[in-house]
């Protein structure tokens, strides 16, 4: 396996200015990285779970949620602290959604690897969210049982296959995040079967509007996930509608009085969208 690149390297090597929200999370995951010590996982057999909770929810309802669990964010603040987490996951449960998405940095989005541990008592597929620089933190999605981990090609660039490469082996699935179309070579190098596009400049976080069509002459076998900038069912359904496979929400969902409602009707505006 190819030796993976000095965390510090990565995080001079984004071309972010100091003051960019990714660049500020980034060196504050570079700290807590160098306190981690996480016991490494024997290695198993990718099993494909996530990726295979989409596609049943994509032939089933005509389309896929992955649901995150967000208490904040650098440009937000604490916008849902305090949130409990099991409810919250009950509820996604319960509105169909495939998968979660679960914060694991603690310093921007009060995020905890043990809120990873906890949501395994739901049976649901489990993305790490996280900014990986390092396999300490893949050791550390591994140990928390996730399935899944994320991986943003704009902070790994060349790295990005081997990477994924590390993750395979500890028996997560690489979700490879591109912010545009200049890094699809990274995720195609990458064999990534799951490929997500997020909305947001990751220098002012201020959001776009992705194409799915281009993503899918890229990777045509690929599970293509939407990330970020879905305030309302309606947006989720719209997303799906216009081909992503999936959709990945937290702020919304999280802000939500009703997040199981809310889950419902996006599946409900798919079934009419589809009779």
């Amino acid at each position: 396996m190819t030796r993976l690149p000095d965390p510090a390297t990565l995080v001079k090597g984004t071309g972010l200015p100091s003051s960019a929200p990714l660049q500020r999370v980034l060196v504050s995951e570079l700290e807590r990285i160098q306190q981690l010590c996480v016991n490494s996982q024997t290695p198993v057999v990718t099993t494909g779970t996530f990726e295979a909770a989409l596609r049943e929810s994509v032939r089933i309802r005509g389309g896929a949620v992955i649901a995150e669990y967000k208490q904040a964010s650098p440009t937000l603040g604490p916008f849902a602290a305090g949130t409990p987490l099991l409810p919250q996951l009950q509820a996604y449960r319960e509105g169909g959604a495939a998968a979660f998405s679960i914060l694991a940095e603690p310093a921007f989005f009060y995020g905890h690897p043990d809120h990873l541990r906890q949501a395994a008592a739901f049976g649901v597929p489990r993305l790490y969210k996280g900014f990986v620089l390092a396999e300490t933190q893949l050791d550390e999605a591994a140990a928390c049982g996730a399935q899944a981990v994320l991986l943003i090609a704009r902070v790994l660039k060349g790295h990005t296959t081997a990477f994924a490469e590390a993750a395979r082996s500890r028996g997560l699935e690489p979700l490879v995040e591109l912010h545009d179309l200049t890094e699809v070579p990274f995720a195609q190098a990458a064999q990534s079967r799951l490929v997500g596009i997020n909305a947001r400049d990751l220098s002012t976080f201020t959001l776009g509007e992705p194409s799915a069509a281009p993503l899918r002459r890229a990777f045509p076998d690929a599970v293509l996930i939407r990330e970020s900038g879905l305030a309302t069912p309606g947006d989720a359904v719209a997303s799906l509608q216009a081909g992503f496979d999936a959709v990945l929400m937290g702020e919304a969902l999280m802000r939500s009085p009703d997040p199981r409602d809310f889950l419902a009707r996006v599946f409900s505006g798919l079934a009419r969208e589809a009779s």
